[in-house]
């Protein structure tokens, strides 16, 4: 063969790769970033089960490109880059065979500590460059908004008949029993001397685990924890909804915490402790619920909204006030015992007026996440 013809037949067996392509670079859901779900799910592993062959790349990528008109065997190359939250991010093989669309998902590498740093929405930049054949399709550039850490996505609404998606399970991320805060805790509660130690299921007693619970309430009530009903959270569409969910450290230095707030806070220190708590989701609202034995067969609910009715005491110092702050404490341990009981009791009417909505698996507004099936699956904890 002359080698005058060789550039000529290379060009066009690649013609065809290029020509009537077309690609659409997408970054969900509908152009926002939530720091929260790439963290926590940074090392979930990929179901088999929903494996699909038109999807190149990361399974649960959630930015990349859909490409239609290929040539099958055509070497591709797609570079993703999010300037200042991750470096260069590329993915590259040959288009399989087949005439449908094609989608391609690189791993996004991200920053993580910057992302887990991000406290506030702010506009961020996507840039795609895609290469077939070696040559350079085109480069495009999405705008996006990128979201605070404390926003926690939980369900996108999807339009017409298109599936809705549940992300309730991401509060299980905002759950972090290893938290130092929650030795603070537990060191405090032992300080006050409501219980004698902590043992979880071990001693296979009722009364112990509610002691050990109570004894947890009685520490947040004693920092001056209250009541904040602020949840909004900013979106750029009505389809996505999510909602601001304090860590610990802030709701323990704010004095404040909203029911979901609450919520994975005392989860917190229950799973440190070896208990095993649920969120318990119903219509708007948030609570707590925790086994009462080591196989899970009884089980007691919190409303974490109650925090607030016991007053934090506030103890006199000195030899002299020795008696007056043992009576004190006495008083204020029976003081949030009673709230605790109420707290107890308000948690149980809520799931007796459910009346099994909990047994729904399609009814999304009665749910319970457990946080130990949630680190079994790979949600982690979102560590700041």
């Amino acid at each position: 063969m002359p080698r005058r013809v060789l550039p000529a037949l290379l060009l066009a067996l690649a013609a065809p790769a290029l020509a009537d392509v077309v690609w659409e670079p997408f970054v969900e859901p509908y152009g926002q970033i939530f720091p929260s779900l790439e963290l926590a799910t940074a090392t979930l592993p990929a179901d088999p089960a929903a494996e699909d062959p038109t999807l190149i790349g990361d399974p649960q990528g959630l930015i990349g490109v859909s490409l239609e008109g290929a040539r099958p065997g055509a070497r591709f190359e797609l570079v993703v880059r999010v300037p200042g939250w991750a470096r260069d991010s590329r993915l590259a093989g040959r288009i399989p065979q087949g005439d449908g669309d094609i989608t391609l998902t690189p791993t996004i590498a991200w920053d993580y500590p910057a992302l887990a740093a991000n406290r506030q929405p702010r506009p961020a930049t996507v840039e795609f460059e895609l290469r077939l054949a070696g040559e350079v399709v085109e480069t495009r550039t999405l705008r996006v908004r990128l979201h605070s850490v404390n926003d926690a996505l939980y369900y996108i609404d999807e339009p017409d008949d298109a599936e809705d998606l549940d992300f309730n399970w991401l509060f299980a991320a905002y759950v972090h029993e290893e938290h130092p805060a929650v030795e603070q805790i537990l060191k405090e509660a032992l300080d006050a001397g409501v219980v004698d130690g902590f043992s979880g299921y071990q001693q296979a007693d009722r009364d112990a685990v509610l002691k050990q619970a109570h004894a947890v309430w009685h520490v947040l009530q004693q920092r001056g924890i209250r009541y904040s009903s602020i949840t909004r959270t900013a979106s750029e569409h009505t389809s996505v909804r999510s909602q601001h969910v304090r860590f610990i450290d802030e709701s323990l230095a704010m004095s404040q915490a909203n029911c979901v707030d609450g919520s994975v806070l005392i989860a917190s220190v229950l799973r440190k402790i070896d208990l095993a708590p649920v969120l318990v989701l119903v219509p708007g609202h948030m609570l707590v619920g925790f086994a009462l034995d080591a196989r899970g067969e009884r089980w007691a609910w919190l409303e974490t909204t109650l925090l607030g009715v016991a007053p934090p005491t506030r103890l006199a110092g000195g030899p002299r006030a020795q008696h007056e702050g043992k009576a004190k404490l006495a008083a204020a341990i029976d003081a949030s015992l009673a709230s605790f009981e109420a707290a107890l009791d308000a948690g149980q009417r809520q799931i007796d007026a459910a009346d099994g909505a909990f047994d729904d698996p399609h009814n999304r507004d009665y749910q319970l996440i457990d946080i130990q099936a949630a680190r079994e699956l790979g949600v982690m904890p979102i560590a700041r």
